[in-house]
Order: structure tokens, then sequence, then C-alpha cells
């Protein structure tokens, strides 16, 4: 997969195009800040990176979508991502096109047709990564996780402050977790860890199951032959137990195994009636409740009957006694013959109004007692009806309560028979996995050949699968790979180039093995040497990535690879020239060289695009420039797009 455009859709609606060649050299020269360091922020953008790591400018000012056209080996792929909204660090928005020759969308066609996810998903299967997850060591915590087109892109980028960098490698390595990513990754890229290696460690974990199996298959039965015919003694006791055996203890082995077979055919006996009639016990109970609480209502009348007699009985007993003082005192007699007041014998005035009052009051009282007299009889024949009342409802609740016992008794009486059935069902059960294994101790050779077959597979994927292996494996094609990078090294005259010089993964830098031991790249000088050394080992990852045909893209992105011979506070217009030491500008001028006839030699499977201040004044240089030189107004974003921002 190479880059043939990056592609800008302005807010204003206009596109603004970078094209470039695929199987060469594609340099951009220009002057600072002119946009050459956000190509490669755009470029991930669109291939799927989590946030947009443009700076913040003139570009996100003015750009509604960022879109890349990929040139696979049998299509086109046009990818649009849209910019972050304010605020906000990127946006899943996607206009994806797959077509043998894409024609550039304008920018009033882009719409939301897809998201990054199946952007990401697309490009995985595209290039050819399978379904494959990282391995972690038993000893390690970490998770493993599944590989995709995202942890490729460690190897196609070297940004500004990357590539002279001399105490990281590789691309986001300074980044948390990367490193340990990249670790992790980089033998399935390499080849390391094949294609096949998922399916095969499942087919792995297969095998260990059935092996398992099988083993324990064996283990029963050799505790079946161990144990001889104890097992089945114990058995046909326990069926003796709960009544299904009745016959001799004192059995030979062959006669044990008849009565077992005998009792393996043993059917529960269906003749009893077992049903339990559950809605008479519920009729019942509900009978039983609604007499209970007639005699709990009739307890209330009768208390209340007995509290009003009591209280009649308080009455009269009150009025005799009043009865009793009026007729002690002879008031009748006097109160009948004479008129003067019959408590002083003197006459009073208004005489005439007391004597009718007594009299009235007299009168009052014996009625009264002649109507108590005649309602106790009443009152107490009625006390006396509701206790025969009270008795009866007693003998009923009595009755219905031994019927409910009696159907609770049965009831229980059939769930005891039920358990037992459910037991004589279990220990013939039993016994007849018993006879089962007794059959299957007769012969294991099959058994015992199934697990050698499995054993034999397991040892095989093991010994293919293993991680020493895996190990072994990439340390050897990383050693293929040191043999480009010591040549490259020496054609390059790069310090410790006298020794050989390899890549090493463990602590994901470069080092040069020499007598005294390994020298890693922070302690190999200059920034020359730094720059050199990421250029060598990027080139020659890709050469083993092409070669292997892994599923890596085939281009590489350096942004500024001469910045430590040019300042940017000191370059103009990036001519050798402005080079102070004439070493330094045949250096600059041998760099390109190298890089030309390397992706000439790889030809056409590798695209190099450079983004650099220089601008070598030679054909051969001249022609590998794409777009206008970034001077003076032209940039990645034209003048026209952000002047009216910069006046207003």
């Amino acid at each position: 997969m190479q880059i043939l455009k990056i592609s800008l859709y302005g807010i204003n609606g206009e596109r603004r195009d970078v094209d470039f060649k695929p199987s060469q050299v594609n340099i951009i020269t220009g002057a600072s800040k002119k946009g050459k360091s956000s190509l490669i922020d755009i470029i991930e953008y669109c291939l799927g990176a989590s946030e947009c790591t443009v700076a913040e400018g003139y570009i996100r000012k003015t750009v509604s979508w960022y879109a890349l056209l990929l040139q696979l080996s049998d299509v086109q792929v046009f990818i649009a991502r849209a910019a972050p909204v304010s605020k906000y660090k990127s946006n899943s928005a996607c206009h994806m096109l797959i077509e043998k020759s894409v024609i550039m969308p304008e920018a009033y066609e882009l719409k939301k047709s897809d998201n990054i996810n199946g952007v990401v998903e697309f490009l995985t299967r595209k290039i050819g990564i399978p379904e494959q997850v990282t391995e972690v060591p038993k000893e390690q915590t970490r998770s493993s996780f599944n590989i995709d087109f995202n942890h490729s892109i460690y190897y196609l980028f070297q940004g500004q402050d990357e590539v002279a960098a001399k105490r990281t490698l590789f691309h986001r390595q300074s980044e948390p977790y990367i490193p340990q990513t990249i670790k992790d990754t980089l033998p399935f890229f390499m080849g390391a860890a094949d294609n096949t290696r998922f399916s095969e460690m499942a087919k792995l974990r297969n095998l260990r199951r059935e092996k398992n199996k099988v083993i324990k298959r064996i283990q029963e039965i050799d505790s079946i032959k161990g144990e001889g015919l104890k097992k089945g003694f114990n058995l046909l006791a326990e069926a003796s137990s709960i009544g299904i055996y009745k016959g001799e203890h004192t059995l030979s082995d062959d006669e044990l195994l008849v009565e077992l077979r005998r009792l393996n055919n043993w059917i529960p006996s269906n003749t009893e009636n077992d049903d339990f009639d559950e809605e008479k016990l519920s009729k019942l109970q509900k009978q039983y409740d609604s007499l209970k609480e007639l005699k709990r209502s009739l307890r209330y009348r009768i208390n209340a009957a007995k509290e009003y007699a009591g209280s009649i009985h308080g009455y009269e007993s009150e009025l005799n006694e009043q009865s009793y003082r009026l007729q002690s005192i002879g008031i009748y007699k006097n109160f009948s013959t004479s008129s003067a007041c019959p408590i002083c014998e003197v006459e009073h005035e208004n005489t005439n109004k007391v004597e009718n009052l007594i009299l009235s009051s007299i009168e009052s009282l014996d009625n009264k007692l002649e109507n108590i007299s005649r309602n106790k009889p009443r009152i107490n024949s009625y006390l006396e009806s509701l206790k025969s009342e009270d008795v009866k409802l007693a003998e009923d609740i009595k009755k219905v309560r031994t019927s409910i016992d009696v159907l609770k008794n049965q009831e229980l009486s059939i769930i005891k028979k039920e358990m037992l059935g459910d037991k004589r069902s279990r220990v013939v059960g039993r016994i007849s996995l018993y006879l089962e294994g007794i059959e299957w101790s007769r012969d294991t050779i099959p058994l015992q050949n199934k697990l050698k077959i499995l054993g034999d597979q397991i040892d095989e994927l093991e010994k293919k699968l293993d991680p020493e292996t895996l190990k072994e494996v990439l340390e050897s094609q990383l050693s293929c790979v040191a043999v480009d990078m010591t040549n490259w090294a020496r054609e390059l005259k790069l310090e410790h180039c006298e020794n050989p010089i390899r890549l090493d993964i463990s602590k994901l830098t470069v080092v040069a093995e020499t007598p005294n031991g390994r020298t890693p790249l922070y302690r190999m000088g200059s920034g020359e040497n730094w720059v050199g050394y990421h250029l060598i080992t990027y080139l020659a990852l890709a050469k083993w990535f092409i070669k292997q045909k892994r599923p890596v893209c085939n281009f590489i992105v350096f942004d500024q690879p001469t910045q430590v011979y040019f300042p940017s506070d000191k370059a103009v217009l990036g001519k050798l020239e402005e080079i102070k030491k004439d070493e330094d500008r045949q250096a600059v001028k041998k760099m390109f060289k190298w890089i030309f006839k390397v992706v000439s030699e790889l030809n056409p499977d590798l695209q190099v695009i450079i983004t650099d201040h220089a601008d070598i004044d030679e054909e051969w240089f001249q022609n590998a420039i794409v777009d206008k030189k970034w001077r003076g107004d032209n940039a990645l974003i034209p003048k026209h797009w952000y002047s009216h921002l910069k006046n207003s």
C-alpha cells in the first residue's frame, strides 16, 4: 500500500491536493512553518489514529476534511476523515471509496459513510493481517490483544522529533505503553509468529482438553480394577438396606455380577395408588379456618351478652335499694293521706308541684323495675343459646382438625415412599454405572493408543509454538536484518560501523556488537549518527517486510532527516551551500543518494516520502520534488484560505 495523494478539503469548499509518485522517493522541500511536519499527522489521522495531532494553527482553522488516496495491489482506496469539531480531539466520521481508479470527490460529496473503526478493520483485512493475538508469558499479568493495522504504523513514520532521537528508535515509542506494544507485535510483523499460529494455539488447547479426558477415563478404569469387586459387594449391601435385594450376601464373584445385573433391571412398583388428594386437604383447611373465624365471632357475642346481663342486674339492684329506702320511711302512706310536705309534714307554698314531681319519679321507678323483671328471662335465654352454638362449633372444629391430620399423615407417608423410591433408583443407577465400568476394565488398549496419538500431536505443536522457539526464530530474523544494517552503516560511514550493527528488540534500540559488549544508540555519538541509524533501521525493516511479504504498508515518511545539518533558524533556501562544513554537505548528499539507491533496489515495492529543508540543486534531487517548493507564499495551506483570518 502506497500513497498517491494527500488532500485537504477546506471549509471554503475548495480542495488542496499534494500528489505523490508510487515506488519512488518523493521530496517535499520548504521552509519552516509551511506544514511539512503536519503531513505525518494527517496520514496517521486518516489511517485510524485515535486523536488528530495536527498542530493548532491555519490547518485546523481552515480544513473540514483530511483525505488520503492509497494505491493497493488491486484497487485504489480513498479515505476522508472529518476534522474534529471544536474542543474535541477526533472525529469518527469517514467517507471511504474503493474502486479500480478513484475519482476524487468534491467537498459537497463528502458525507459520513463509515466510521474510523470500519476503516481500520478494512485496512487490517486488506493488507493481510489474520486473526492474531499477542502472547503474554505466564509470569506476566498484562492482557493479550488482537493485532490490527494500527500496530504496523510504528515502522512507517519518523517525525521531526524522532528521526534524530538518541534514546528512542520507533515512531511513538516515547508514549506510554507503546514500547511494550511494539515488543509484543514485532514478532508477528517480522514473521517469527506465522499466520497460522493463532489457529494452531487453539488446536493445541483442544488437544490438551481431549488428552485430559482420556487420562481421566483411564484413571477411572484403573480405580475399578484396583478395588476388584469390593465396590460391587458394597452396592449389594446398600440395595439390601433399601429393600430391593433380599437374597444372600455370601456370593461368589460371578454370582455377585448376576445379582447386580438383575438389580440393574429393577423397575419401581406402580401397584399402589399413591395419589394424594391435595384438593380435599385444601377444602378442609379452608373449612377449618372458616369455623375458627365463626367461633371467634361467637365468643365475642357471648362476652357482649354476658356484659349486658351483668349491667341489667346492677341496675335492678340499684332500683330495688332505692325502693326499699322509700318504703322504710313510710313515704307512700303519708303521701297518699296528707297535703303537707311528706318529708317535714309542714304546709309549704307550691306544695302540689313537689308532690307531683315525687309522684312522677316514684311511678317511673316502679315501671323500670317492672320492665327489668319482664326482660330478664329473655336475656338469659339468649345467652344460653349462644353457649350451645359455641359447643357445637367446637365439636365441628375438632372433627375437621382430625380429618386434616389424617390427610397430612397420608401425605407424609407418600413423601417417605417417594424418597425411598428415589433412593432405590439412585442405587440402581450406581449399579448400572458400576457394571458399565466393569465392561471398560476389560480393555483399555484403545484408550492408551488414543492417548499416545494425542501426546504426539501435542508434543509436535508445543515444539512448534514454544515461546523459546519463537524467540530463537526472531533472533535469527533480526540477524538477517542486521546484515543490511551493518552494510548500510558502513556505506554511510557511521561511527561504530566497523562492528556488527543490529536491532536490540528487548531495549528497542540499535546496538553495535563490540568486543567489549554492546554499544547502544545513545552512546554512539553525534546527531548525524543517530539520524543515520534511524534511517538504516527503518529501511532494513522495510526491505525485510517486502522480501518476506509481511503485512506492513510499503511506504515510509521521514520528516526533516537533515535537521542536524540544516538548523532551521539559519536555513533559508535549503541549498547545500548554506551548510558550513564541506564534510557535512557531502554527508547530506550521500544520505539522499543512499536512500534513492535503496528505493531503486526495492522498486516497485517501496515508496519513501521525505519532507525537508534541503533543496539540492542537482537533477536527480529536483526530479524527486513533488508539489511546488513550500517557500514564500507556497505551503500546504493556500494563502487565500487563511488570509481573511489573518486580517480579522
